[in-house]
C-alpha cells in the first residue's frame, strides 16, 4: 500500500508562520477493498479549521500530523 501525502501549499506556509499545522486523514476502507496494491491519497484538513484550532491542540479522531509519523 502506498500513501501519497500532498505537498506544502501557500496555505501551509501561512500556518507555519503562525506556528500551526494542518492534519491529514487517510481512508481506512481502501486497504480492505483493494488489498496491498493500492495508492491512497491522504486528504488535508481545511485551512480555516486548522487556523481556528488552538496552537497545541491534538487533531480530531482519525486525523494526524505528518510530523508524528514514525517509520521503523
Amino acid at each position: 500500500m502506498t500513501i501519497r501525502i500532498p505537498g506544502n501549499t501557500f496555505e501551509d506556509r501561512i500556518l507555519a508562520l503562525i506556528g500551526k499545522k494542518r492534519a491529514l486523514w487517510i481512508p481506512k476502507n481502501a486497504y480492505r477493498q483493494f488489498g496491498l496494491y493500492v495508492i491512497i491519497q491522504a486528504r488535508k484538513e481545511s485551512f480555516w479549521r486548522a487556523l481556528l484550532r488552538p496552537k497545541n491542540q491534538e487533531p480530531p479522531d482519525g486525523w494526524f500530523y505528518c510530523d508524528n509519523i514514525h517509520f521503523n
